[in-house]
This record gives structure tokens, C-alpha cells and sequence, in this order.
């Protein structure tokens, strides 16, 4: 079963016939998706060895409502199938996630492009920080993270501002997270240091603290050991999952988490289908229910025609859960409603 995003604003589009939706068939359907892939944790280093010897980025500008501006690097999706190519091509999933939008159950869940709905999210933290709920976080978690855009504008906010933070990024695929999740908070990272500072010297600049839109960063042994030491230093710590959140027992006790520990857990997109919905509501509930504050903000499409999912269906799921899930003031962000396509952002909370 595959669905196709649309990046103009579109919404999910469901490529199969229309009579899927039938009971039977989309049961059908279901039984016949491939095997489901375990959810399996990765650390910083086994990610980090399968790098290039450089990342081709370019740079993005978030603006809030408010005016705050953030400008962040992503690398380029041609130098990801760039690295694909001289692999071998031995990650077909990668492959495959690059040649089309389509999200296809069980197999590739988008997390190569940026949508819409993460940029909406990205907006609200830049204007929730600095603040007090953002200072007193100790803990990230961003399910289905991709490129991470959301992630990123919290992960630079504690590089500049030298706070402690743990993140944990999921994402479906193995290979978003080696080949735009990690490579994306590198390129922040780089973006925060000097240009003549190590682990980059007057001869050999920072490319990223100039003033080019694009570029190429060298991946030395250097800049990656520089890259850890900051991330000891400054008591930030990444941790990676891949694979299905369910069953939701293996999925969280692969998160860390300490009841006293304030915790953020960040989204977008999740709730596309009634069996996507489901799923993510279940982690994100069981992620929630370990801790004495936390809190979910989820950016998504109020309803996504054709496919199932919406978010009057994600709140009820929500209450069904002993959580409260209601829309936040979106401070005149624009979530669609001039293109008929509308956005929104959730927050949800344990009663």
C-alpha cells in the first residue's frame, strides 16, 4: 500500500483504488503489507562510519510570526543519491525513498523530504524559545524525525545557548538517519563555530560561517572528533531508532527516560492514516505516562482526504487514551487556509 504526498500543499493522495477503503479490502490490504522492520537503536559513532568524505548543503530561513529568524543548513538530496550511487546502491530502500514521494507501509516512510507540516512546528519552537518550558527540558524525542527539521532549531538553541538536552530521533528507515538525520545536525553544529577555529583554520575555513547559500563540508577525522568532544562537553546526547514503534514495549525501552526529567516529544505527519494514527498515539502515550511533566506538539493536516487519518480523529484517540489533545493559537503562522489546504499544531498532555 503506497500514499503520495504532495509538496505544493496537496494533500496525501491514496494511489490505490477507491474501493481499499472498503472494510474487507483495506483488511486485505493490510495482511498483505511486508514484514514490519524491529525497531533497533544506533549510536552516534556506527552512524557517523558510514559518512562520505563531504556533505553538499545548502541553507533554509525559518521566520516565526513573531520575527525571529533562523537560518539552518540540510544537506542536499542530490549528495545523498550521490552517496547511494557509490555504495553500490546496496540500500534499495534509500534508493527507492529518493526516486518517488510515495510513503509505502512497512517499507519507506518519507523521511528523505521536508514537509510542509514540519516547517509549521520549526516556526512555534523559534518563537517559544528562549523560554521557560524550552530551558527547563531535559529530554527530546522527535518520532518519525527525517530531516529533523524541528530538532534541528532546538538542537542549535542548546549549542548556543550550552544547554544539556537528550534526543532521541526515530525514524522508520536506517538510512534517514545515517544519510540526512545525522548529517543535518552535523551541518548545524558547523554552522554555530567560527570560520578560523578548530577544527578549521584560517587556511582551511569554516564554510558554513560565510556567507554562501551552499557549499560542501569536508568530513575530516578532526571535525568529527571535534563534533563528539562538543557533544561531551556540553552534556548533549543523540540517540537513534530505527524501525516500527510497535510493538511500543521494544520501541520505548529503547528511549532513556527518568520520571523527575522533563520531556518534549515532537512530530509531524504521523496521523496521515487510521493505522498510522493509532500506532503513533500508543508511543507517544507510552512516552508521555513515564514522566511526572512532558508534553507532545504534533503538526499535522486537519484532514488527509482519501487516506483516513485527521486530527479530530487524533484527538479522540488522544482522550480514548486518558490524554488531552488540543489545537495550539497559531499566532498567525500561516497553516493553510488561504490554499484550502489546512495545517494544525497539537499539543497533548497526560490528564
Amino acid at each position: 500500500m503506497s500514499f503520495s504526498f504532495g509538496f505544493s500543499g496537496d494533500d496525501i493522495v491514496q494511489e490505490e483504488e477507491e474501493e481499499v477503503n472498503h472494510p474487507s479490502q483495506r483488511a486485505t490490504a493490510l495482511a498483505n503489507l511486508p514484514k514490519l522492520e524491529m525497531a533497533r537503536s544506533h549510536g552516534v559513532e556506527e552512524l557517523l562510519a558510514t559518512f562520505p568524505s563531504r556533505i553538499s548543503y545548502s541553507f533554509f530561513d525559518i521566520e516565526s510570526n513573531r520575527g525571529k529568524k533562523l537560518r539552518l543548513p540540510r544537506r542536499e538530496l542530490f549528495d545523498i543519491r550521490l552517496q547511494i550511487m557509490a555504495e553500490d546502491g546496496d540500500d534499495a530502500t534509500a534508493a527507492a525513498g529518493l526516486d518517488d514521494s510515495d510513503i509505502r507501509t512497512n517499507v519507506y516512510e518519507g523521511g528523505f523530504k521536508s514537509w510542509e507540516c514540519s516547517f509549521d512546528l520549526a516556526k512555534l519552537l523559534l518563537d517559544r524559545g528562549p523560554r521557560k518550558d524550552l530551558d527547563d527540558l531535559c529530554r527530546v524525542d522527535h518520532l518519525g524525525c527525517g530531516t529533523a527539521i524541528p530538532s534541528l532549531v532546538l538542537f542549535h538553541y542548546a549549542m548556543t545557548e550550552k544547554l544539556p538536552l537528550y534526543f532521541t530521533l526515530s525514524d522508520y528507515n536506517a538510512s534517514v538517519l545515517r544519510l540526512v538525520t545525522l548529517p543535518n545536525l552535523i551541518l548545524t553544529w558547523a554552522s554555530t563555530l567560527p570560520a578560523h577555529e578548530a577544527p578549521f583554520s584560517p587556511t582551511d575555513p569554516n564554510p558554513l560561517a560565510g556567507p554562501d547559500g551552499n557549499g560542501d563540508l569536508e568530513i575530516t577525522p578532526e571535525l568529527t572528533k571535534a563534533f563528539l568532544s562538543t557533544l561531551s562537553s556540553l552534556a548533549l546526547n543523540l540517540n537513534f531508532i530505527s524501525g516500527s514503534w510497535t510493538p511500543s514495549a521494544r520501541f520505548l525501552s529503547m528511549i532513556p527516560t527518568d520520571p523527575e526529567m522533563n520531556i518534549l516529544v515532537l512530530a509531524s505527519e504521523t496521523i496521515y492514516s487510521p493505522e498510522a494514527l493509532s500506532t503513533f498515539t500508543e508511543a507517544l502515550i507510552g512516552i508521555l505516562q513515564r514522566v511526572r511533566m512532558g508534553k507532545g506538539m504534533i503538526a499535522a493536516k486537519r484532514m488527509y482526504f482519501g487516506v483516513g487519518g485527521s486530527v479530530d480523529a487524533f484527538k479522540i484517540e488522544c482522550r480514548e487514551r486518558k490524554a488531552v489533545a488540543y489545537e495550539i493559537d497559531n499566532h498567525n503562522i500561516d497553516l493553510g487556509e488561504k490554499s484550502g489546504v489546512r495545517r494544525s499544531l497539537v499539543e497533548v498532555q497526560m490528564y
